[in-house]
């Protein structure tokens, strides 16, 4: 069993458990559709629901080696995703959104998959107009942009 699995299971499900409880104080549906106690609602589900099988695989499975265990390696390249998405939210304010975004998915590609650089940019400004074409144009939500008015 890989306590630090079972620790995160249950860390998960309680932050589940809280977000449900803070969520139904909150109107589930408004008069347009869905309120404010909607998504809340249905992400603490969602927590609870993908702790369960992390439990369980932590029980049914066998206690890895020591040698098996993520090596320095391994926890360095977490280390450098989680630095990329630090920069990009940095650079959020003044790159804007798509900038900063195709910027963290190059990285990401590039440097974390291995990809060749032709792919990167597909996914990058592919992922970019994505998120503009949803959220900006057909959901009308307000992206942040960058001094240069993009």
């Amino acid at each position: 069993m890989e306590k630090g699995d079972v620790v995160a299971a249950t860390v998960l499900a309680g932050l589940g458990i809280f977000i449900i409880r803070q969520s139904i104080q909150l109107n589930y549906m408004s008069e347009y559709g869905p309120g404010p106690g909607f998504l809340p609602l249905w992400l603490g589900v969602g927590l609870i629901a993908l702790s369960l099988p992390l439990v369980y695989f932590a029980i049914r499975t066998p206690r890895k080696s020591d040698l098996e265990k993520a090596s320095w390696r391994s926890r360095g390249r977490a280390l450098a995703a989680w630095l990329g998405f630090m920069v990009a939210i940095v650079l959020l304010k003044s790159l804007g959104f798509i900038l900063s975004f195709t910027l963290l998915t190059l990285f990401l590609v590039l440097a974390m998959d291995r990809r060749s650089p032709l792919t990167a940019v597909s996914v990058a400004v592919g992922g970019a107009l994505g998120f503009y074409l949803i959220f900006a144009l057909s959901l009308g939500v307000s992206l942040p942009v960058s001094p240069w008015g993009f």
